[in-house]
This record gives C-alpha cells, structure tokens and sequence, in this order.
C-alpha cells in the first residue's frame, strides 16, 4: 500500500473531526429514552429507516426516534439484542424488516463464488477446520447455516414464525413482517403481527 492512498480508518477519523466541529453537544442523545418497538432490519446502507418513520439524526447530532434498530445480514435476528432488547429496552414489538434484491438471495445464488473467495482468502488449515463444523454437504450445509434465501417475502414469513417460537418469546409479543421495496421506497405489509395475535389467541 502506498503513502498516497486514503485509508478508510483515515476517512472515519476525519469524518469525525468534521462531526464534532458542526455539532452541538447539548443536542446529541445521551440520555436513554424508554421505547417499545424493535426493528430487525438488513445491514444493507440501501434500507432507508426513514420509509418507516426513522428519522436520521440531524446534522447536528440530534436524534428523535427511540426505536431499536438491528442491523444483520437479511435481517436475520439474533439472541441477544432479542432478549436485551425485549426484557432490559422494553420492547413489546417487533418489525422484522427484510428487503427486495438482498444479499441474501444473491448469496443463495452465488454461494460457489462465496466458497471459491473463502478458499482464495483463507489458510487451508483455517478452512477445514470451518468446513468441520459446517459439515458436509459443504455448500448446501452453509446456504443454511447463512440463513440465505430465493424471496424476500417467503422469508420474512420464516423468520417472524422462527421468533415467535423462540422459548423466551411473550406471548403478548407483535411480530410484524414487512419488505422494503428498493426501487419505490414501499413497505409491503407481508405479516401482521396484530392480526396473528389475534388469530392465535
């Protein structure tokens, strides 16, 4: 690597620098806000939380939402923001909001590629011994192992059944499912979680 190129832990230090010359300190967020719904949504920068009422924070550092936001690959949930979220945050309902053209389907669909970069990338030693505990079928086990998938709404329907049948769930618990479309900015109501609430009581 040459002197000249930027390094992004460099863009990240100077894009701080320039944080904390426009903002004012008295505006930033520091102080814990009580809140009762958790969104579970993709990692992917192309999902806009403000499609559903996340507004960014301002330019000079004020935030307004007091919504939990966890970011995963698919929007796949995960144990603990789960349970911290649920029983120390106050969370009495979930969004589990998953995306059109996610990574996730194109994981599922390239998952020779991913394989092939892992092997390029690395240590044998190092990829055996994940391979080992993956198993075999190689690929096929770690397409599900990843959690990848073909459709986005198919999915999301998975994943709010996989939640609600988590041992630590409330039963009292909303589990929504929706599917943010990339190229319209529209959310797609795919589950429900007040009508399936109803329905199972």
């Amino acid at each position: 690597m040459s002197d000249t190129t930027v390094r992004w832990l460099d863009q990240v230090i100077e894009a701080n620098k320039q944080f904390r010359e426009r903002l004012r300190p008295e505006k930033l967020p520091v102080q814990r806000t009580p809140g009762s719904v958790l969104v579970i949504t993709c990692m992917d920068p192309r999902v806009n939380t403000d499609a559903i009422g996340i507004s960014p924070f301002t330019r000079e550092g004020e935030g307004h939402s007091s919504v939990r936001v966890i970011r995963t690959i698919g929007a796949v949930a995960e144990a603990r923001s789960l349970i911290i979220g649920m029983f120390l945050a106050g969370a009495r309902e979930i969004a589990v909001m998953m995306h059109t053209d996610c990574g996730c389907c194109l994981a599922h669909e390239r998952i020779d590629t991913i394989v092939q970069n892992m092997e390029t990338r690395l240590p044998a030693d190092r990829l055996e011994r994940f391979k080992a505990s993956i198993g075999e079928p190689f690929r096929e086990r770690l397409r599900n192992w990843l959690k990848t998938f073909e459709d986005p709404r198919d999915a999301v329907r998975r994943e709010v059944d996989a939640i609600r049948a988590l041992p630590y769930m409330p039963e009292d618990m909303a589990v929504h499912g929706l599917v943010y479309e990339l190229d319209s900015g529209r959310i797609d109501v795919v589950v429900n979680g007040y009508e399936t609430a109803i329905r199972e009581a």
